[in-house]
């Protein structure tokens, strides 16, 4: 399949070449169907001594940050002295590229793999996500960084999604309601940006967004309220950020990660924090325009997650700075900008690069509106 095929008005497209197991448990009903004989991991360095990683019968590599190219060479390597039969990606999103990048490098000999035939390859890669919200586990993406200028390269190819990914949510326990909350947040935006589109979103990406936003929604007063949610919804949250992965690997992602991925490049701030600081200003930018395509969507809300009023825009915008508020998020990104407030010239400079922006955003751009937008956001957390 052709890697730069994207929707448009006229041609419609979905694709998705993976699998998924999602239940409690699952991961050691795998493991123990399989047998852990040629399986090496690529684990979060939390994992170090725990017991699912020194039961694999093969070589092991523990991730403490995000993976450079140097580091996927090296990690590479060392797999391949005792060549695997799978590989078992164990972590949240950074671990999981980091699984992905070694996977291409083991199986194509190099990280340059768009338009790479998918095929029967080896070794095969399974995901088993730690957290919720990356979409890392089902998505045909991964991040590393140029180990001289630190740069962030995005790879995108169908070759590297997740053959098999198990959703465990026996993994998420005792995460917290913070994490869950940014988890829940980026998997939101996931599949919002990818359900409002201009010309990318289609009948597939919209039933993903009308399907599982009202799952995460439903699980936000739990999280607001500073608890973690029971089991049944934990996996709620782990099976919407696995659908919110496919999404993405559909259609790109829109005004709120262009600016919030510009930003990361001038903070230390966590992906979802990045995304919080444009969400009132972007949304609102183009709330009008989108009101009658999300109609479905907010009917869907006030099934899932109902309350004293309809649900809208502005009250999908207004759900989330309030937990946001609740967790104290929104002090940790104070704190960050009083320590170093943020450039809105070379966020700007940063964001113009996104050469789809204008193509996919819901109205087009009039002079000086993104200006104004990202000015809003930055301003609204100005100290």
């Amino acid at each position: 399949m052709n890697e730069r095929f994207f929707n448009t008005a006229a041609r419609k497209g979905f694709h998705w070449p993976g699998r998924i197991l999602a239940g409690e448990g699952v991961l050691e009903t795998w493991l123990a169907e399989r047998g852990t004989g040629g399986l090496a991991v690529v684990a979060d360095r939390a994992f170090a001594g725990h017991p699912l990683v020194r039961r694999a019968g093969g070589p092991q590599a523990l991730v403490a940050r995000e993976p450079n190219r140097d580091d996927i060479a090296a990690i590479a390597e060392d797999i391949a002295a005792t060549p695997p039969a799978a590989i078992l990606a164990l972590g949240g999103g950074a671990t999981i590229d980091a699984a992905k990048a070694v996977a291409a490098q083991l199986r194509f000999g190099t990280l340059d793999i768009r338009d790479r035939p998918r095929g029967a390859i080896l070794p095969q890669l399974v995901a088993a996500p730690t957290t919720a919200g990356s979409g890392s586990e089902t998505s045909r993406f991964f991040i590393a960084a140029d180990p001289v200028t630190g740069i962030k390269v995005s790879t995108r190819s169908w070759s590297i999604v997740p053959d098999l990914t198990l959703l465990d949510p026996l993994l998420l326990k005792g995460s917290g309601a913070p994490r869950l909350l940014l988890g829940a947040f980026d998997a939101a935006m996931h599949l919002w940006e990818t359900h409002i589109a201009r010309g990318e979103r289609s009948p597939f990406t919209d039933a993903l967004a009308q399907g599982f936003l009202p799952r995460i929604l439903a699980a936000l007063p739990t999280l607001a309220a500073g608890a973690e949610p029971g089991g049944a919804t934990l996996l709620a949250l782990m099976e919407a950020s696995a659908m919110a992965g496919v999404a993405i690997s559909n259609v790109r992602t829109g005004l709120v990660h262009s600016l919030g991925e510009s930003l990361a490049a001038q903070s230390p701030l966590a992906h979802p924090l990045t995304l919080r600081v444009f969400l009132r200003p972007a949304l609102e930018s183009y709330a009008d325009a989108v009101r009658p395509h999300v109609a479905p969507l907010m009917h869907a809300l006030d099934g899932a997650a109902p309350a004293d009023a309809p649900w809208s825009v502005a009250r999908f915008i207004a759900a989330w700075e309030q937990a946001f508020a609740a967790l104290g998020h929104d002090d940790i990104i104070r704190a960050a900008f009083a320590a170093r407030q943020p450039s809105a010239k070379a966020l700007l400079a940063t964001a113009a690069r996104d050469t789809t922006l204008a193509k996919e955003n819901p109205v087009p751009f009039a002079e000086g509106d993104l200006d104004r937008i990202a000015a809003a956001g930055l301003a609204a957390f100005a100290r």
